[in-house]
């Protein structure tokens, strides 16, 4: 498309793409600001490259979700392995370092049965600390939903403990 329709294709878009921006990022209002801009200046380079066949809604919320996720991983806190290898579990006395280790194994075995789609809810948000909206943005569906299914996932976990 011409980068002349770009002005009228921005203004009838940027409310809806602000929109889903920012209940993606907490409601913090400056930050879906900060990204609305953003992917309107991504789409303004590829416009040219925009095919009419396809919705353009469609098309530029594909940006914007695409360049939030990319945002989301930039600015998730990391942690060296080498850091992670070398801690100990609170525990004292070897005894209780024994315990605390069959206690992880027996943890991730269970997660092992679960459901691939539950296994890997509770991994990011009970073991890594994701909050529901960074996954609802990465795993495509809504911060309720994956607060069902993370009730469903760990009454699951819990049995599947409870047989080891």
């Amino acid at each position: 498309m011409e980068k002349s329709k770009f002005t009228d294709f921005y203004q009838s878009n940027v409310k809806r793409v602000y929109k889903f921006l920012f209940f993606r990022v907490g409601g913090n209002k400056e930050v879906a600001e900060d990204l609305t801009q953003d992917v309107f200046l991504k789409a303004l380079q590829a416009f040219e490259s925009y095919d009419p066949k396809i919705s353009q809604t469609s098309w530029i919320l594909t940006i914007a979700r695409n360049h939030l996720i990319n945002q989301l991983e930039k600015t998730r806190p990391s942690v060296n392995l080498e850091d992670v290898e070398n801690i100990l579990p609170d525990c004292t006395d070897a005894l209780e370092r024994m315990a605390c280790r069959a206690d992880e194994k027996h943890l991730v075995e269970a997660i092992k049965q679960l459901p691939k789609d539950d296994a890997t809810l509770v991994q990011l948000k009970y073991l890594e600390g994701w909050q529901y909206e960074e996954m609802a943005v990465i795993l495509g569906k809504t911060a309720g939903t994956l607060r069902v299914q993370a009730h469903r996932a760990l009454k699951c976990l819990r049995k599947a403990l409870k047989h080891i």
